[in-house]
């Protein structure tokens, strides 16, 4: 978990940015058969990522064979430090070089990464109420295609469920070297909330930006589309629009992280999580969180249950999700199949404003 630099201490007290050192958790790369090891070194290729983190930082990322490096471009931060594979397909890695006085690089500075290689990257910053997440996609080297994809949101603060954006759909059209951002808007009950053209975004050093706008969208050749709104008014992630199945997509197994957000102040928390075919209930997932990532022991006390309706569009699925405690909860799925593997980013709220975000990874 890095803290945040300087430049923003006295903002960070009212924007709730992120305290503590980086913990990184990307999509990803879900690695299985390493028996009882609990580490290892693992061939790895050299992958790079963008990203943005409310209020709007911008965060670049290179992992390669052993090695990461990650860059605030908004604070002008760096990070350095290597990983192992561990047995629950995370990776761990420790901070060794930083411009960041408030990271140690004594063997302290621990962080986890789950990867998707050249597809997606999750961060996910610590510092207790303060874990807000970042979400990155792979570093597009050239301009993506025109194609219509569907999206949740990442919720800001003031969100709540009744009245705010929960998901969306977009269609992308480019013209002379211009994009066009056709823009559907809905509530977590499906409703229509309105429609938006973002017009005329170019596309300079892997992502999406216009002069004088504050969005950022980052499109990946694979399928995979996200960005941030700006200062304050959140983010979203999703995938390419295309019809699943959903009896398969709910037979497979999947790692990622999950965001616990109170939009009526700002506070956040990001935990890695799993999920799979539930034992008992046809049709219906099984959810858990871990006790320790670092052995692969799953929190037993932490199920939920998620039961999914038809699908409500081309790849967007409603359904509910239930714990042992606390109120059942309406959710919106998207789902596409990306590089041979589901991507599911999700989005869960009762009637009130402490929403969950969720995105996991096929094993």
């Amino acid at each position: 978990m890095f803290p945040e630099g300087k430049r923003r201490k006295n903002m960070a007290r009212k924007l709730l940015v992120f305290s503590a050192f980086l913990l990184v958790l990307a999509i990803g790369l879900m690695i299985s058969g390493c028996g009882q090891q609990t580490s290892s070194t693992t061939p790895h290729g050299t992958y790079s990522y963008i990203g943005t983190q409310s209020p709007g930082d911008v965060w670049s990322w290179t992992l390669g064979e052993g090695t990461v490096t990650a860059t605030n471009e908004t604070q002008g931060l760096y990070y350095q430090g290597t990983f192992v594979t561990l047995a629950s397909g995370f990776l761990k890695g420790v901070v060794t070089a930083t411009n960041d006085d408030n990271v140690p690089t004594d063997g302290t500075g621990i962080f986890y990464m789950l990867e998707y290689p050249n597809t997606m990257l999750l961060v996910k910053p610590g510092g207790g109420n303060r874990d807000k997440l970042i979400v990155c996609a792979a570093r597009a080297s050239v301009a993506p295609s025109a194609g219509q994809y569907n999206w949740i949101s990442i919720p800001h603060l003031g969100w709540d469920a009744t009245n705010s954006t929960a998901y969306g759909t977009v269609e992308v059209t480019v013209s002379s070297g211009l994009y066009d951002f056709d823009v559907r808007t809905y509530d977590i009950s499906g409703n229509l909330k309105g429609t938006t053209l973002e017009a005329g975004y170019s596309f300079v050093s892997g992502r999406l930006s216009k002069a004088g706008s504050t969005l950022k969208i980052f499109m990946t050749p694979s399928g995979a589309y996200l960005g941030d709104s700006g200062p304050d008014k959140g983010g979203f992630a999703g995938v390419k629009n295309e019809t699943v199945d959903l009896a398969d997509v709910v037979s497979k197994n999947y790692r990622g992280v999950i965001f616990s957000y109170d939009s009526s102040n700002g506070h956040g928390h990001t935990e890695p999580v799993g999920s799979g075919p539930h034992p008992s209930i046809s049709g219906a997932m099984r959810g858990w969180g871990y006790t320790s990532v670092d052995t692969n022991t799953i929190d037993t006390s932490s199920y939920v249950t998620l039961n999914f309706g038809t699908q409500d569009g081309s790849g967007i699925i409603s359904g509910t999700l239930a714990g042992s405690s606390g109120p059942t909860k309406n959710l919106k799925l998207v789902v596409a199949r990306v590089n041979g593997k589901y991507i599911c980013a999700g989005i869960d709220a009762a009637a009130d404003t402490n929403p969950e975000n969720f995105i996991v990874v096929q094993q």
